[in-house]
């Protein structure tokens, strides 16, 4: 394919953004990480524990998975629509700081469950705290940098993800390797609990000590006497759902083809553990550990790659790039999708799963920046609302399920686990890839149509 003609990358830079100093930008962006490192604490830990807990409350690993994603994920997404409404109208931090509490002791909360039903209204609470975040890091990095630099701003942003995802895999098979055997520990003011409760105590609570640091990011709309641009106002519904008619199939194809990635990453992530486990009688706490670094080795590694691999694109012209940085990522992880369940050792399939979650994550950098480039600014909180409540209600709610339903339902074992990580993985892989190639050309377009909706504010000077 050829390049797009060269054009000015920060020609649809919200307007706040000159406002922001490069020092205030970065130090946000570290405030930011620390609290997405702590969301993905709370959030992984789960499947570590999906054998005492099945134990526990006699579920089977579709009722798993439900707790996993899909109670977490519907909670989250129904809840990140009205909130990403209040992002772009409410204070940022103390929006997000109420949001961090909320989820913090919920996790916290999980230790004391003492039924399925009990651990899922909980994860949903863990849900609705973590539905402020997201929103409101997209509207503050899109305040805080320029496009040109937006992609690799989310990407050291985004490490934060694989950091957390991986440090409670790891955080979490130690403190099960150090209890391994024993029934209970006494808790000071709380009393006896089971190691699987201890886990969610150690994780939830924590995330109370960054609250104060949310508080003290740098608000752009705080600021009295800044000139508004027409772009700038605030974007009544009708407007926003207007501009969602004009550009569907943009909109459509990329949040599909991020939702398709989501679901491959948080699904087969879901899973590794276990798999590890029932394929190759790997101790859960030494397959936590194993998949723990991988996380964060692979994770972090693609998530920056990914960020300079767009704004290179992005650079030389291509103004689709965030979405053509998807069709990469989804091509490239496709071959280890298919062959990391078929492995022979589990060594082997370590390293296949490294590949895999090298280019799956990716889509952290790309997608986030991709629904900022199809929005207009002061609709970017609900945009990316709209985008998560697709992206988590299908990627993270169905991913995990998807993989327990067919091993429950259609190979009717838990030995089997790895069939269904053989069938479903690559196909999400490839539907990705598919969809983002049919995205490329309404992608294009509505980019355009957005530079063009901004110059007169460009042109007032603002």
């Amino acid at each position: 394919m050829q390049a797009e003609q060269p054009h000015d990358p920060d020609l649809h830079a919200p307007t706040q953004s000159g406002n922001v100093s490069r020092t205030v930008a970065w130090y946000g962006v570290g405030v930011l990480s620390v609290v997405q490192l702590f969301s993905f604490i709370d959030r992984q830990a789960l499947s570590l524990l999906i054998a005492p807990i099945k134990a526990d409350f006699g579920m089977s690993d579709t009722q798993v998975s439900l707790v996993i994603g899909l109670g977490f994920a519907i909670a989250y997404a129904i809840a990140g629509l009205p909130i990403g409404r209040l992002v772009d109208q409410w204070s940022r931090p103390a929006l997000l700081g109420l949001g961090l509490t909320v989820w913090s002791v919920c996790t916290a909360a999980c230790g004391f469950a003492r039924s399925f039903t009990h651990l899922a209204l909980l994860r949903s609470g863990v849900g609705i705290g973590e539905a402020t975040l997201t929103p409101t890091v997209i509207s503050f990095l899109g305040d805080y940098f320029p496009p040109s630099r937006r992609g690799i701003s989310f990407g050291v942003f985004a490490v934060s993800v694989y950091v957390g995802s991986g440090l409670s895999l790891v955080a979490g098979s130690a403190v099960l390797k150090a209890l391994e055997g024993v029934a209970f520990i006494t808790v000071p003011l709380v009393g006896e609990v089971k190691p699987w409760q201890l886990v969610f105590l150690l994780i939830g609570l924590p995330g109370l000590l960054a609250v104060p640091l949310v508080l003290t990011l740098f608000e752009p709309r705080r600021q009295r006497g800044t000139a508004k641009a027409p772009s700038a106002r605030d974007l009544s519904l009708a407007e926003v759902l207007a501009h969602y008619r004009r550009h569907w199939p943009a909109f459509l194809t990329q949040h599909a083809a991020s939702t398709m990635m989501a679901m491959l990453f948080y699904g087969v992530s879901a899973w590794v553990p276990e798999f590890l486990r029932r394929t190759y009688a790997m101790p859960i706490s030494t397959a936590g550990l194993s998949f723990g670094l991988v996380t964060v080795a692979a994770g972090s590694l693609g998530v920056l790659s990914g960020g300079l691999f767009s704004d290179a694109l992005l650079k030389r012209g291509y103004t689709d790039a965030r979405l053509r940085a998807t069709l990469f990522a989804a091509v490239g992880a496709l071959p280890f999708a298919a062959s990391f369940p078929l492995a022979g050792s589990a060594a082997l399939a370590l390293a296949l799963v490294f590949g895999m979650v090298f280019f799956t994550s990716t889509i952290s950098t790309a997608g986030s920046t991709g629904v900022q480039e199809l929005a207009l600014p002061r609709m970017r909180g609900i945009a990316a609302a709209i985008y998560l409540f697709i992206f988590n209600g299908i990627g993270l709610s169905l991913g995990p399920t998807l993989f327990a339903v067919l091993t429950d339902k259609v190979f009717g074992d838990p030995s089997m686990l790895w069939r269904s990580l053989a069938f479903a993985a690559p196909s999400i892989a490839a539907l990705a890839a598919t969809l983002s190639l049919a995205g490329l050309r309404p992608y294009r377009a509505c980019v355009a149509a957005n530079q063009h909706h901004l110059l007169p504010a460009l042109a007032a000077g603002v």
